[in-house]
């Protein structure tokens, strides 16, 4: 993998090109360019365990994971992505839920993890605090083996 700067105009341009089934920059643009999809990577990509790392309860959420919300009547994502999370219909990212929240309800002081939710496997929804919750996915909660 390479590293490239773009500008933030240029960043949003591509995620605004963003197709269901990209979850990464290099996905939408070897679309956009006609490249066959790139190999698995046999490592995790950005951050200590790629994805986003929520320090304070010990959550991953693994690298191209989507949480949602609806907020007066407008539904926001967000994509786990190196260490942040990416609001692709900004182009903008933020380094806690905390302020993810404050992007969409900047007036209000409300719990992320009980306003944010992801879809499972089976097209269900979930609260995002499932995960804090469950010791998969809590490294704090998780006992050495």
């Amino acid at each position: 993998m390479k590293t490239i700067i773009v500008s933030s105009d240029v960043f949003a341009a591509i995620w605004k090109a963003h197709r269901e089934g990209d979850e990464t920059e290099d996905a939408i643009l070897r679309r956009v360019f006609k490249l066959p999809p790139a190999p698995s990577p046999a490592a995790p990509i950005g951050g200590r365990m790629g994805g986003f790392y929520d320090e304070r309860n010990g959550t991953h959420f693994p690298e191209g994971m989507r949480i949602f919300r609806v907020y007066k009547g407008r539904k926001h994502e967000a994509i786990a992505e190196r260490d942040r999370w990416f609001v692709p219909s900004t182009g903008k990212s933020y380094h806690s839920l905390n302020k993810l929240s404050q992007s969409v309800n900047p007036s209000g002081t409300e719990n992320a993890w009980l306003t944010w939710k992801y879809t499972d496997e089976d097209g269900k929804d979930h609260f995002i605090d499932e995960k804090r919750r469950d010791p998969a996915h809590n490294i704090l909660s998780r006992r050495p083996e």
